[in-house]
Order: C-alpha cells, then sequence, then structure tokens
C-alpha cells in the first residue's frame, strides 16, 4: 500500500471493529453509522471534525439493522427506520442530541419530509389523519398539522439545507468547466487502466482524484477492484495518495467528500481518515 508518500499526512485517524457504513457531516460533527453485518448490529457514533475524538459512541436503537441515518439539522441527528424489513421504506424518526448521543424522542406515525426553523415535519398517512405535521424539533411535540392540499405542503416537499460538504464528480461532468491545461493535469493523475475516475478540483488549491483498479476475481470469478485516492497541486505533483479499499465490488461508491478545509474519507471500511486540505 503507498501511503504517506509525499508532504500530506492525515489530520487523525478513527479506528472501529466495525463496518463504516455512512458518514454524515454538519455542526463540526461526523456522525457515523457502523454496522455488524454477520450480527446485524447498526452502532451510531458522533466525532468532533476538529480533533477525530469521538463525543459519544456505542448508540443502539431497539430496531439495530432496518434503520439508517436520515440528516443533521442544527443539534439534532435524525434517524429513521424502515416500515418493513422487507420494504425499506422510510417510516419512525429518532431524534438524538448531536453532542451528546442522548435519544430526545422518537415518533412512530410520521415519515420525515423536512425541517424548517425550529420544526420537523412529517407525513401522517394514518387513515382519517392523513396531512403534514409539525414537531418541534427538540421535544418532539406537535406544534402545527397541514392538511395534505395546503400549499404550504409544496414548500416543505423541497429540501430546505444546504449540503454543508463536497463530493466526487465524474471527470466527464466537470471536464468542459475547467481551463483545457487543468482538465489534462487531472486526467493524468489515474493510471490509463483506472475504472470510473472522480475528483474535487481546486479544492484549497489542491486537486483530488479517486479511481478504481481491478484487483482479480473472487471464488465465483466475479471481477474485484481496489480504490484509490491522490491528493495533487494544480501542477499535478502527487502530495498524498492511499489505497483506500481492497477487493470491493463495485466501481461506483462515492468513498471520499470535503467539508470544512478536510478531506474526509473511509480506510478498508474500518478506519475514518481526515486530511487537512490547507496543512
Amino acid at each position: 500500500m503507498k501511503f504517506f508518500r509525499t508532504s500530506l499526512k492525515p489530520k487523525w485517524v478513527f479506528k472501529t471493529d466495525k463496518k463504516v457504513w455512512r458518514l454524515l457531516p454538519g455542526s463540526g460533527v461526523l456522525a457515523t453509522e457502523l454496522r455488524d453485518p454477520n450480527l446485524k448490529i447498526t452502532e451510531y457514533a458522533a466525532i468532533d471534525l476538529s480533533s477525530g475524538a469521538p463525543l459519544w459512541q456505542g448508540l443502539r436503537l431497539e430496531e439495530s439493522w432496518w434503520i439508517a441515518m436520515n440528516r443533521i439539522y442544527r443539534d439534532i441527528f435524525l434517524l429513521q427506520q424502515f416500515v418493513k424489513p422487507d420494504m425499506p421504506t422510510a417510516g419512525k424518526i429518532y431524534a438524538i442530541d448531536l453532542f451528546t448521543g442522548k435519544l430526545l424522542w422518537q415518533n412512530h406515525e410520521l415519515t420525515y419530509l423536512n425541517a424548517s426553523g425550529d420544526t420537523i415535519y412529517g407525513i401522517r398517512e394514518a387513515v382519517g389523519s392523513e396531512g403534514i405535521v409539525g414537531l418541534d424539533f427538540r421535544t418532539g411535540e406537535e406544534k402545527i398539522v397541514l392538511a395534505a392540499d395546503d400549499p404550504k405542503v409544496d414548500e416543505l416537499s423541497f429540501p430546505s439545507h444546504e449540503d454543508e460538504f463536497v463530493l466526487s464528480s465524474f471527470f466527464e461532468e466537470i471536464e468542459d468547466t475547467l481551463p483545457p491545461e487543468r482538465a489534462a493535469i487531472l486526467k493524468e493523475t489515474p493510471p490509463e487502466q483506472a475504472k470510473n475516475p472522480t475528483c474535487i478540483p481546486s479544492a484549497f488549491g489542491k486537486d483530488i482524484v479517486g479511481y478504481y483498479t481491478e484487483a482479480g476475481k473472487d471464488e465465483k470469478g466475479i471481477q474485484l477492484y481496489d480504490s484509490h485516492l491522490t491528493v495533487s497541486d494544480q501542477s499535478g505533483k502527487i502530495l498524498f495518495e492511499d489505497t483506500v479499499d481492497k477487493g470491493v465490488y463495485t466501481t461506483l461508491g462515492d468513498f471520499y467528500f470535503v467539508v470544512g478545509t478536510d478531506l474526509i474519507y473511509a480506510r478498508n471500511s474500518s478506519e475514518i481518515v481526515a486530511l487537512d486540505l490547507e496543512a
């Protein structure tokens, strides 16, 4: 594994004995969804983005598998339980204090819709009481009920927040937005045999490129891939590179993003790495 090839080094590394499933940044915190596929157990943790120190970890709810992160809204971390295991439609809402991991409230009747101001909105589909319900974001108490045909419902149907992070894009999606010489340098970063290269260009004067290479086949003859990540200056000089994961089955994973000044990615599905792009 090529690692720490040149000047940049990780700001922090968070290690876990479970599989890093999803990462969600917000309010200076990195919420993490950690799963054990064999035991079908899901745990949640919150990491301070500046230091990598866990604010809390090991949170398990009564439903330990058919559940997923929804979003971070202000200081609330929202989880959504699926209605049925074999029909993963969002259902029960859980509201967790982002900084302590304390369960603040839960609602078994609503499907999350949106959030605005001090209110979390959900859809209630019970016969005779259909409509949009607004809950106090800290207590879960019902504040407002809107009929399904209320004009305000259309406004609430669109996301009201901006992501606090930058995801990668496929080269062909942004190639035309860059000066030709910059695009040429970016395209030369991954090797010719790379599969589905992606990038985040010009992040604090640095270009981030991710790509996959073939890594043999499994016992059933299915193709495997290794994923790689590089950080370079805008002349193309490599400042950092890492083999992020080995033996994965897809080349479409979005395995890195930028939040604040940090590049965040999951390595070997068991570590979360932060790299300060301004270092």
